[in-house]
């Protein structure tokens, strides 16, 4: 009785490694690079696409000339004696100057906005890949762990049926933790649900994704330390650019109130006793620096763009915390994953079956308990990974990099490209 049941536990790990290895190579009809693709395809994006072209396409060059009037007068209701004035104002050369700034910080603002656009929706698409790749690998450790406790009770029963003693708290205990795992097991496969409808929502098809190899985590620690400062992230550059058109509207304001000449106007007078000469004049209007409302306009306007600026500092701040904070997360599981590493090598040495049964071990409730902790080891593991690849793409973000372009696939150890 003992040897079968030791054969039915070796093949039992035989059968989770396979199963193990078809999840590994099975391929889907929908790749990581196509999902990540589709975040140009949102609709908020295809929205910002027509901001985009609508700035591209239309002159918001300032006109040199303001406003025409034409004015008209009758003197002494004799319309012998009309008399018609045409009156122009223009717009001073240092506000058509402060309006082209305007008009290229609107540019570039709209821009950094739809980065921020695409790069939430890589994100929303890179946690989906991640929950997708871990989900599945843990659950497989899961289902595993619970075949290996279904084996336990099985050992029970024979050792009852055997009139054998048994080990009541170790039959319990089994009980509890098969309780627990399909409580496990419910918790992942009730997300199902929730990330086929996302994939569905993202790709438009119900096909399921292949994840892929994503890179080893040593190489993931190595991209992670080289390329923060690559890219200003574009949430600080929005801030950066709001505070700009807020100095360049008080720059504006401050250049209307520089803009001497009120008005040209070119006036002829249809009386017929007046010579030819005499019926034409040139009037101007000049405005004079006084103090007057558009001091305390300005005024308003500049502590609006210091406001601006604190915002923009703030957000520089924020975000230098954060990538500080996420680099010390990805360091911090980076190190836990390697120890997880060493101790299921360790394990897997010392407690091999090869070297059990070397040792004259043949106890199947051994082995089977050797077989769990094992699993056990592995699913922590897991769980570890995944919160080292999650902080990395955390990381990622917030250092603006998901979205730099050419954007790519930063979990691909081929790092494809993958905007549009």
């Amino acid at each position: 009785m003992p040897k079968q049941i030791v054969i039915k536990t070796m093949r039992f790990i035989a059968i989770t490694a396979c199963m193990l290895l078809a999840y590994a190579t099975t391929k889907a009809q929908i790749a990581a690079s196509q999902l990540l693709a589709t975040a140009w395809d949102d609709p908020a994006i295809q929205r910002h696409r027509e901001q985009q072209a609508y700035l591209q396409n239309t002159d918001f060059t300032m006109p040199l000339l303001r406003k025409l009037e034409l004015r008209t007068e009758t003197r002494d209701l004799d319309p012998k004696q009309q008399e018609y004035a045409v009156r122009l104002s223009t717009n001073g050369f240092g506000m058509r100057r402060t309006q082209s700034g305007v008009y290229n910080s609107m540019k570039e603002l709209n821009e950094t906005e739809r980065a921020l656009l695409v790069q939430e929706e890589l994100l929303a698409r890179y946690e989906l890949l991640l929950d997708l790749h871990f989900d599945q690998r843990s659950l497989a450790l899961l289902e595993a762990q619970k075949q290996v406790l279904m084996d336990k009770k099985t050992v029970f029963a024979q050792q009852f049926s055997l009139g054998l003693e048994l080990d009541l708290d170790d039959f319990f205990r089994t009980e509890e933790d098969l309780l627990q795992l399909e409580r496990k097991i419910n918790e992942v496969t009730a997300k199902r649900p929730g990330r086929q409808f996302l994939t569905a929502l993202f790709t438009g098809k119900t096909d399921s994704i292949a994840t892929g190899n994503l890179i080893k985590p040593a190489e993931l620690l190595a991209l992670a330390n080289t390329n923060l400062d690559a890219v200003l992230p574009p949430s600080v550059k929005r801030e950066q650019l709001r505070a700009q058109l807020a100095t360049l509207e008080e720059e504006m304001e401050r250049m209307e109130g520089r803009n001497l000449l009120n008005y040209l106007q070119f006036r002829y007078t249809g009386n017929a006793n007046d010579l030819l000469e005499d019926r034409f004049s040139i009037g101007a209007g000049v405005n004079l620096p006084w103090p007057n409302g558009s001091k305390l306009r300005e005024q308003e306007l500049h502590l609006k763009s210091l406001e601006a600026q604190a915002e923009a500092d703030n957000e520089h701040q924020a975000v230098q915390r954060s990538v500080s904070i996420l680099l010390n997360e990805v360091g911090s599981y980076f190190q836990q994953y390697l120890l997880l590493e060493r101790q299921i090598g360790e394990f897997k040495e010392l407690y091999s079956p090869q070297r059990l049964h070397a040792g004259g071990l043949e106890n199947p409730e051994t082995l089977l308990r050797v077989e769990e902790s094992l699993l056990k080891l592995q699913l922590e593991q897991v769980e570890v990974e995944k919160n080292l690849y999650q902080s990395y793409v955390g990381l990622l973000n917030e250092a603006g990099l998901l979205s730099q372009a050419p954007a790519r696939n930063w979990l691909s150890p081929e790092m494809e490209l993958i905007g549009r």
